[in-house]
């Protein structure tokens, strides 16, 4: 984006905030949104009422320190004056969490520059790919462009599908198998032929045919998504990944199966679901998941572990944040791998087992990243190139 545009793009965030938007702003804004993952990534932070807490309480810092002179005051919001000021404070905070956002887009957009400058694109594109065979780069393809021979078209930099009842099939008249691969550092969205959403993390595939059957709605994952799935009661919609599958008619969840984690997760959101695995002995288990369950499953031992969790923390991926809570260093930096690009070696196996918790942005860079590590563990990192060394 040029200055004109970030200008207006922050202007039209702005007048959002206020519930000042006509519908032809709110129909821009919707546009922008959906222009890219980042941008729609930068307005859930915007819309989140914790993060604008946070950079609430940086702005009444800066508010409260000028010319050397420290001020200090309280809110009574009893009084409706006060509350009049507390309000244009919160917009200024607001404001002040869009330039600075703003500022993180535009030094990680400068960033990927600098990466593409000295890494093959063509290795860190996200792909599409028809019945094993031919391949699509969907980098290379212009916006509201069909694919030759698909119904289907990148809009908006999301992949779109035709619905079902329009769906296409191969010249032979079968159903073509298709799968989104997402390359490391990068998301992607699809829309699937049945109207659901599908949010891909880095170093995902998703695999699904070009037509679903007609009584059931089948994918198969290795990665990490999230779905929000279109509702029809008479043909479930399953996603299998490893080891584990999860059973929906119509809900939001997020499901982490990587073929390379010792440990599958379905995280619900909103709705019921079902997931399905087979136990040490074989036999086939079934779990009935409630709203904010989490469902573990350890791929060595094949036992379910099922907690009550804060989704956010889960979800947050959608929105460019990474939180760790209580979690093996291990496990942090194989997804920290897949957002980065690098490579995390360990000359001391015993701090694979190291318990942190924390949280960071997506758009910081790798360096960033390490600085964080180092205040919680000095001294036992290190960086060379892509590498990055735990001892």
């Amino acid at each position: 984006m040029n200055e004109d545009q970030i200008e207006r793009i922050k202007s039209l965030l702005t007048r959002m905030l206020l519930s000042d938007l006509n519908d032809q702003e709110r129909e821009e804004l919707n546009r922008w949104r959906n222009s890219s993952v980042e941008n729609e990534s930068m307005f859930r932070r915007l819309t989140d009422k914790k993060y604008l807490e946070e950079r609430y309480k940086d702005f009444r810092e800066v508010s409260k320190t000028q010319n050397g002179i420290r001020y200090n005051f309280s809110f009574n919001f009893r009084n409706k004056w006060i509350r009049r000021i507390a309000a244009v404070l919160i917009i200024g905070a607001a404001t002040f969490s869009l330039y600075q956002i703003i500022s993180e887009i535009k030094e990680n957009h400068s960033h990927n520059e600098l990466l593409s400058d000295n890494e093959n694109e063509i290795q860190r594109a996200v792909t599409l790919t028809v019945d094993g065979k031919t391949v699509f780069n969907l980098g290379d393809i212009s916006e509201n462009t069909r694919l030759a021979g698909l119904d289907l078209k990148l809009e908006s930099g999301v992949l779109r599908y035709a619905y079902e009842k329009e769906s296409p099939v191969t010249e032979h008249g079968t159903v073509s198998i298709h799968e989104i691969s997402v390359p490391e550092i990068k998301m992607f969205k699809v829309e699937l032929p049945d109207g659901s959403y599908v949010w891909l993390n880095s170093g995902s595939r998703l695999s699904y045919p070009s037509k679903f059957e007609e009584n059931s709605r089948v994918v198969t994952l290795d990665g990490e998504g999230y779905f929000e799935i279109a509702k029809d009661a008479s043909k479930p919609f399953i996603v299998n990944g490893g080891g584990m599958s999860v059973r929906v008619t119509g809900t939001k969840f997020n499901f982490k199966a990587y073929s390379d984690d010792k440990r599958l997760s379905a995280t619900l959101v909103e709705g019921k679901v079902s997931v399905g695995y087979q136990d040490a002995s074989g036999h086939e288990q079934v779990y009935k998941m409630k709203q904010g369950e989490q469902s573990n499953l350890n791929t060595k031992d094949m036992k379910l572990e099922v907690k009550e969790v804060n989704t956010s923390l889960y979800t947050g991926w959608l929105e460019g944040l990474y939180f760790f809570d209580s979690q093996k260093l291990e496990d942090i930096m194989s997804d920290l791998e897949r957002w980065y690009g690098v490579e995390v070696t360990f000359k001391d196996d015993a701090l694979r087992e190291k318990i942190l918790s924390g949280k960071l942005y997506r758009e910081d860079s790798a360096e960033k990243m390490l600085e964080s590590f180092e205040k919680l563990m000095p001294g036992h990192f290190k960086r060379d190139g892509k590498t990055v060394t735990v001892y």
